[in-house]
């Protein structure tokens, strides 16, 4: 398939991200010439997020913390950004731009792809943020028993209404979980999550949705009470695989076709 596209991701900060490297090698790949930019957009940055969405784009991606505004401002929404309140992905349609949720499928397949079974599982959610809510629904949503901790466990988080919510001061009580995920946006570098790491990782899974450093705090002090551990490359690049479906294809059944091009794109960035 040939074609271009004009592509951008926005967030605050955002110079970290590998998505303008990975698209565009992933594009050179398909005959597509992707054009990927990364926007640095403040919260209070009116004008540059005005700019966003009255430019020429074809799509963006959105991260931390603009997922639930992009959401609010967009024409239209996917019944995955729909239900969660969240968009990571917009995509310019004939009616305005459309808002769509990837996180929740990189995610799943993500696990998927390293043989970690989900069904049946208990997992822990830290954090009720969009990428959190996106990541709880999917696991949810493939047979495990999801439980959140939020520093506000009487809130109800869009879209994850039926899972329970406990506070970071009752953790010393709840589980031993088999997955806990570290949806917050500490825990990349020191000091990690307080969370009973002993009880809670041995022999269990843990997952942090960052992948800047590739090694966390979080993952580190799992890695240490026994657990096995992944980080959100593979997130990462599995939810660029639904939005190229979406973007390139308009069919999110095609996902899977875009694996092959995002892990050899992956392997040019990480050489050069």
């Amino acid at each position: 398939m040939t074609g271009a596209l004009r592509l951008a991701i926005v967030g605050w900060p955002v110079g970290h991200s590998l998505s303008p490297r990975l698209w565009e090698a992933m594009g050179a790949r398909r005959g597509i010439a992707v054009t990927y930019e990364a926007r640095a957009v403040a919260p209070d940055d009116v004008d540059g997020w005005a700019a966003l969405w009255s430019s020429s784009l074809d799509g963006f991606n959105v991260t931390s913390p603009h997922k639930e505004r992009a959401a609010a401002a967009c024409a239209s929404l996917a019944p995955s950004a729909a239900r969660i309140g969240a968009a990571n992905l917009v995509a310019g349609a004939l009616t305005g731009w459309e808002g769509h949720s990837t996180d929740g499928y990189g995610f799943a397949r993500a696990l998927l792809a390293e043989g970690e079974r989900i069904r049946g599982r208990t997992a822990v959610v830290l954090g009720t943020g969009g990428a959190g809510r996106a990541a709880a629904r999917a696991l949810a949503d493939e047979g495990a028993a999801v439980t959140f901790v939020t520093r506000s466990p009487a809130a109800t988080p869009a879209g994850c209404e039926d899972l329970p919510r406990i506070g970071w001061d009752a953790v010393e009580d709840a589980g031993p979980f088999d997955i806990t995920v570290n949806a917050t946006t500490t825990g990349a570098e020191p000091p990690a999550p307080p969370i009973p790491y002993a009880r809670w990782c041995r022999g269990a899974l843990a997952v942090d949705l960052h992948y800047a450093p590739p090694l966390t705090a979080f993952l580190e002090a799992a890695h240490a009470a026994g657990a096995r551990t992944l980080n959100g490359f593979g997130m990462l690049i599995h939810q660029a695989c639904l939005g190229a479906a979406l973007l390139v294809e308009k069919d999110p059944a095609a996902a899977e076709s875009y694996e092959e091009d995002f892990w050899a794109a992956a392997r040019q960035v990480s050489s050069s």
